[in-house]
């Protein structure tokens, strides 16, 4: 199952990696089940999140513990239904992961980063239907399909229900891979706006160095300069690129402004943002759009911030679990350097940043992995979506492709050109249908010219939504209320039955 997010060949696995997991958990009961339906979870997060421990040990431990629960908790509700009926169970199975899928894009504790979906990313005809069910619709076929395969191995069933599910299973890849052949153009579209995107590869230790914010100055103003062209409209550097609170210092702003005014078109600059609310500081993930003056026009705060990594879900209600707090009692944060969460805080809302007869989203790293967010900036009426991002915190592990996956995967349910633009790696630009136009190497330092187009059309995705994610949600929902309605039930009327028999005896 983890394998299936590992990139370009691994992605089949997920078609009948849930097959055997499915199996052992229906074969045992009580605790056996549920510590067996945790281990399943807490090993797939493990092997396919390990990475979030290159940038905060605890992160990684609390994220992985934390979301092991929401699989091993729909595990156990499909493990109920299949007590009750196995029919059912199957039934509902593909409602209840996705379900689950959806809700971890809900609220703080937000991590949707491992839906099934994303396992077929390099599959680019198999892709293509996310634009019309989304990922969550992807994953609910991908659910199905593991289904069928175990009733392949049922033997109980008849010979006759084994082929035909057998048949059902292939019929629905094959049926996927059609659709992408005949919907995929055969001659891909150019894009009519000319951008620069600016990978400057800068070792995150020579990046956070005191006083070494000019460093990136010169190298960011030496990529801007190798492509500086009038018909360039839109230079964009990566997340935190200009290394210090572009809002607040003087001299980075000084600086930026002085490479924006030499390359003559406007600038997206990734920096940190600051301010003072109620008399105490909050600091931001943030972005910045520059134009041709050099005068900073807007700044947008990251929104969807990376739960126990980039902040404390709710920190101003559990702020036990804010840094400043933690390292009063526990001193070997601070002796031994260990990589702790952040105090970030989130942004507003989302909106769009304009240019001169074209407007574009921005979403900065982990905010690529929320669909309706994304949708939302594009009914609001984004041309195209840039994304920025660090991802040389998590080297060249399998971590900075699962994140260049979810951003295609985002291009191709709305049917929109992407930008994208990280630090050290994946850089490229990416259009509708999931076909990348042009990419910088992993550590490359320089400058990939393209040009994005503007958005002609909604998708089917775009138009009404995740319609696959809400459902399935509120059916898990549905589900997960009558069971623990009917076991309430049977608790009350147990008990009224045992102080009737006491009463009677007595």
């Amino acid at each position: 199952m983890s394998l299936a997010f590992y990139p370009e060949y691994f992605g089949f696995l997920a078609w009948f990696a849930l097959v055997r997991p499915l199996m052992i958990i229906t074969s045992l009961r009580g605790w056996q089940a549920f510590k067996a339906a945790y281990f399943f979870a807490f090993f797939f997060n493990l092997f396919s999140l390990y990475w979030v421990a290159l940038v905060t040990p605890p992160g990684m431990v609390t994220a992985v513990v934390i979301v092991a629960f929401y699989y091993t908790v729909i595990l156990m509700t499909f493990h109920r239904l299949f007590r009750i009926k196995p029919l059912l169970a199957f039934v509902s199975l593909p409602f209840l992961w996705v379900g689950m899928e959806y809700f971890r894009t809900l609220s703080e504790f937000a991590f949707p980063w491992s839906d099934l979906g994303y396992t077929q990313a390099y599959y680019l005809y198999i892709l293509q239907i996310v634009s019309v069910i989304s990922v969550h619709g992807l994953s609910f076929l991908i659910v199905i399909v593991n289904v069928l395969i175990w009733q392949i191995f049922r033997r109980s069933l008849s010979p006759e229900r084994r082929f035909t599910s057998g048949l059902a299973s292939v019929a629905i890849v094959v049926g996927l891979i059609a659709y992408g052949w005949i919907e995929m153009p055969r001659f891909p579209i150019e894009g009519t706006l000319d951008v620069a995107l600016l990978q400057g590869s800068v070792p995150l230790n020579v990046k956070w160095a005191k006083g070494n914010e000019e460093h990136s100055f010169r190298l960011y103003d030496s990529l801007t300069q190798s492509v500086a062209d009038s018909s360039v409209k839109l230079y964009i550097w990566p997340e935190t690129s200009a290394p210090c609170y572009l809002s607040h210092s003087q001299p980075c702003q000084a600086r930026v402004s002085d490479i924006v005014r030499k390359s003559e078109g406007y600038h997206l600059v990734g920096a940190l943002g600051a301010e003072h609310v109620n008399g105490e500081p909050r600091y931001h993930n943030s972005c910045y759009q520059v134009n041709p003056s050099g005068t900073i026009e807007r700044r947008y705060d990251k929104v969807k911030l990376v739960p126990f990594s980039e902040h404390v879900p709710y920190q101003d209600y559990l702020p036990f679990l804010q840094k400043k707090f933690l390292r009063k009692y526990l001193t070997f944060i601070d002796r031994y350097s260990v990589q702790w969460w952040s105090d970030f805080y989130p942004g507003d809302s989302a909106f769009l940043l304009n240019l001169p007869e074209v407007s574009y989203g921005v979403l900065i790293c982990f905010e690529t992995t929320f669909p309706e967010y994304v949708r939302g900036m594009i009914r609001d009426g984004a041309d195209f979506i840039v994304g920025i991002t660090n991802d040389t915190w998590f080297g060249r592990s399998v971590g900075i492709h699962m994140h260049s996956r979810i951003f295609i995967t985002r291009a191709v349910e709305n049917r929109c050109w992407f930008a994208r633009v990280a630090n050290s790696g994946l850089t490229y630009i990416v259009d509708g249908y999931g076909r990348i136009r042009g990419q910088l190497k992993v550590y490359e330092v320089a400058t990939l010219r393209g040009k994005v187009g503007r958005l002609d059309g909604y998708s089917v995705y775009t138009k009404v939504g995740d319609i696959a994610g809400r459902w399935s949600f509120l059916i898990t929902l549905l589900i997960i209320g009558i069971l623990l309605l009917s076991w309430i039930g049977k608790r009350v009327l147990t008990s009224n039955a045992a102080f009737f028999f006491v009463s009677r005896h007595l």
